[in-house]
């Protein structure tokens, strides 16, 4: 794809017809974009109040999700796209969907996202223009862009060099550096500013991609949603400092200690900051960052309180451990999928590494030695680095394979879980309800007690009930009476973005539940008074069973349904 973002002459490079590299000069090539921005022919962002009627998933590991419980779950050949990532969960996500579009109909769905790829790779394989397949369930490279109305993006993390910091830090699994350099270079590209170029560049050219496929209407409300990468340990319980996830046998340190904990959990912290700057300096091309899951990971990470014996399998955590079993359903020890106990020795990482790069010569990990590592070995020259054996199992996940032989459990740890994964899902869901405008749908919106019951109030505010769609399928929704009633003299109004919840207590519904009834009162009239609202007046029902109020939209229960998370009422 050659995109119009190559106006920046001279600073790109062009290969065969239908490829293009990155800026020769990312400095130059980000200055470029922001006078653009700046240029009074640039057009700005305009919120979108369209239907998604298809998005598109796009760049490295954490998007594409290899965290899976076995082959069964891994498609796209090398890409390593995991059934379970969060834009799969999305895909399928008919409730939510419903809830943002109004209707029941769920989008079509590209996903280019492909493990291990740069913000490089993002820009030169995964912004192909033109339409694609959707017989072709592969999802292959390349996979054309499609006309989707918003993107769900991670970037930037293979570019801050993760799997290398782990290699060096905490696994010294294959020809391990030094911890201290490779933190100290990430941190070199993260002060000169040339990691926020990187993801800037990277950003711009896939919201420029979704202008230029015309699928948003008008072009310039095409959104670009951005996750971060969550810290992975819990930074202060001491067991930890007496662990170790070295894989080799002869390892017995670097230890998993607080201080260690702390220097990457702040790198992760460090990048995520990055991010949020370069997504900062493209609001006006509709590129928005999605908050919130830092804190949902809460007791749900490493080294927490419940971790008293180093392989960290349990259900409860919700990264992979280098020690999780592979081949089955179970997210580990809790699950209510799991069967017998993990069984640590055939699920070291040593012993599978040993077998994928040296097949059929039966080397046990436990007879290896540090006087002779198996980087130095006959055969090992061909990975050289890391990264370079880390590629070749992506190569080998390319073919119908035997877990045994590809340590596939090497690419997934430090990943989500698809549990972790159904929560990114949802926080992507809030903030485009939160940065789209109600989508009109048909309906009779005058019929709220007749289509609607088991109504409830909670916490003064949220209003809770059972309504039945235009097919008779029963949907619990609940609405926040905030962003639809206001109190005044003696009355509830029906108006847009109320202040309900400041002024109004103590509610309830008449015995027909047909009128709200509450005690208000305000500056305006600081007596309180009985004020009361027919149902009628300001709720109706949508075709998908979803309660409208001034144009605001019921959430589902189900956004609600875990700990922690942010709570939608409606748009």
């Amino acid at each position: 794809m050659l995109s119009e973002a190559f106006y920046l002459v001279g600073l790109l490079v062009a290969v065969r017809a239908q490829d293009v590299q990155f800026p020769n000069d990312i400095g130059a090539a980000a200055k470029s974009i922001s006078a653009k921005l700046s240029s009074p022919t640039f057009t700005p962002y305009s919120r979108p109040s369209q239907k998604i009627r298809e998005f598109i998933a796009a760049g490295d590991s954490y998007t594409a999700g290899p965290g899976c419980n076995g082959n069964d779950e891994i498609f796209a050949g090398d890409a390593v796209r995991g059934k379970r990532s969060y834009p799969m969960q999305m895909s399928t996500d008919a409730d939510n969907w419903g809830f943002i579009n109004g209707d029941d109909r769920l989008p079509r769905f590209s996903f280019p996202a492909h493990t291990s790829d740069t913000t490089v790779k993002l820009v030169v394989e995964q912004l192909k223009q033109g339409d694609f397949s959707d017989r072709n369930t592969a999802l292959p490279r390349g996979q054309p862009f499609g006309k989707p109305q918003v993107a769900v993006v991670t970037i930037g993390g293979n570019d801050a060099k993760l799997s290398t910091i782990l290699n060096d830090c905490i696994y010294r699994g294959w020809n391990p550096g030094n911890c201290d350099e490779t933190l100290a270079s990430l941190q070199r590209d993260i002060d000169n500013g040339s990691l926020r170029e990187k993801i800037n560049y990277a950003l711009y050219e896939v919201a420029h991609a979704g202008r230029q496929a015309g699928g948003a209407d008008p072009r310039e409300s095409f959104q670009v949603y951005v996750l971060g990468y969550i810290t992975f340990f819990n930074e202060e319980e001491r067991a930890c400092d007496e662990f170790s996830w070295a894989w080799w046998p002869w390892m017995t340190t670097p230890k998993l200690t607080r201080e260690l904990r702390k220097k990457l959990n702040d790198k992760t912290r460090q990048v995520n900051d990055v991010v949020k700057k370069a997504v900062k300096d493209l609001e006006s091309m509709g590129v928005i960052f999605v908050d919130g899951l830092e804190e949902a990971y809460n007791n749900h990470r490493y080294c927490e309180a419940r971790h008293t014996t180093y392989p960290m399998t349990d259900y409860q955590t919700w990264f992979w451990s280098p020690w999780n079993a592979f081949n089955t359903p179970s997210e580990g020890e809790g699950d209510p999928n799991h069967g017998s106990a993990d069984d640590l020795k055939k699920n070291a990482p040593a012993q599978q590494l040993l077998d994928f790069v040296f097949p059929g010569q039966a080397h046990d990990a436990a007879q290896v030695s540090k006087d002779s590592p198996p980087w130095e070995w006959d055969g090992a020259d061909k990975y050289p680095t890391f990264e370079d054996l880390l590629a070749a199992v992506q190569q080998a996940a390319d073919g119908d394979v035997d877990a045994n032989v590809v340590p596939l459990p090497t690419l997934r740890t430090f990943h989500p879980k698809g549990t972790a994964f159904g929560e990114h899902s949802t926080y992507l869901f809030g903030a485009m309800s939160d940065n789209r405008d109600s989508v009109a749908s048909s309906g009779n919106l005058g019929n709220y007690t007749k289509r609607c019951k088991d109504w409830d109030i909670k916490d003064d505010y949220l209003l809770v009930g059972t309504c039945t769609d235009k097919d008779g399928k029963e949907v619990r929704t609940q609405h926040d009476m905030n962003l639809c009633l206001r109190y005044n003299n003696g009355a509830l109004i029906n108006t847009k973005n109320g202040q309900f919840q400041k002024d109004c207590t103590s509610c309830f519904f008449n015995d027909g539940f047909s009128t709200l009834w509450c005690v208000c009162e305000n500056d305006n009239d600081p007596f309180a008074k009985s004020a009361a609202i027919k149902l009628e007046d300001f709720l109706g029902v949508l075709d998908n069973g979803y309660v409208i109020c001034s144009g605001h939209i019921s959430a589902p229960i189900s956004l609600r349904k875990s700990k922690g998370r942010r709570a939608l009422g409606g748009r």
